[in-house]
């Protein structure tokens, strides 16, 4: 009898592969650290060969540098919120600002697993020697850099956006301390607690028009 044919061998896209590779680097990062990680056990869990996967990766660094920007950092960021059609980000005058951080920490309540990488992360990238030092050292400045690309409807007596860089970092600052407070115990729900720092942050009755 004729031996039957082999099923047709289905090529992924680079995008399918390179989001494989980053959930298989983040779940064995978040279980072991950076250091213990291994590029082969990386291919092997993606089940791809060595060669195939630094063809994407170069390196551990880069693989590491692939996980930060494309796993966690450009995630959810202005333009995502604003072709989320979110009444606050598609008003004329420009995007609400605390709509978005809002939209950012319930996006980001979804996937714990990346949040606890990430900030194991930032911890090891503290020490001088870590490949991803620099890239923290620099992400206050990136992350202004993106923001100052969108139209902001803000209070006017707040001098406009381009004075809000203070409150900017001191809200991302405490949005990564409420995302580290998450995994202690007792439990909480992120969404309801960041409502708590937003009435601080973004105090009424300046900013409940721009919400």
């Amino acid at each position: 009898m004729p031996s039957s044919p082999r099923p047709a061998r289905v090529r992924l896209t680079p995008e399918v592969r390179v989001s494989q590779i980053i959930a298989a680097a983040s779940r064995i990062i978040g279980q072991h650290g950076y250091n213990a990680m291994t590029l082969q056990e990386v291919a092997d869990e993606v089940g791809m060969s060595l060669p195939g996967m630094l063809h994407y990766v170069h390196n551990k660094e880069g693989l590491l540098r692939l996980i930060i920007e494309q796993g966690y950092d450009r995630r959810f960021d202005p333009e995502d919120y604003i072709a989320s059609g979110d009444p606050g980000a598609t008003h004329p005058d420009g995007a609400s600002l605390p709509g978005y951080f809002r939209f950012l920490i319930a996006n980001n309540a979804k996937d714990p697993h990346l949040i606890r990488l990430f900030m194991q992360l930032g911890v090891e990238a503290s020490a001088l020697e870590h490949p991803m030092h620099a890239y923290f050292s620099m992400r206050p400045d990136n992350a202004w850099g993106l923001y100052m690309q969108t139209k902001w409807r803000v209070p006017p007596s707040t001098g406009g956006f381009h004075q809000l860089r203070p409150l900017v970092e001191m809200t991302l600052a405490a949005m990564d301390g409420l995302q580290i407070r998450s995994f202690r115990e007792p439990p909480i729900d992120l969404v309801t607690e960041w409502a708590r720092f937003e009435a601080v942050l973004f105090p009424s009755p300046l900013w409940d028009d721009y919400r």
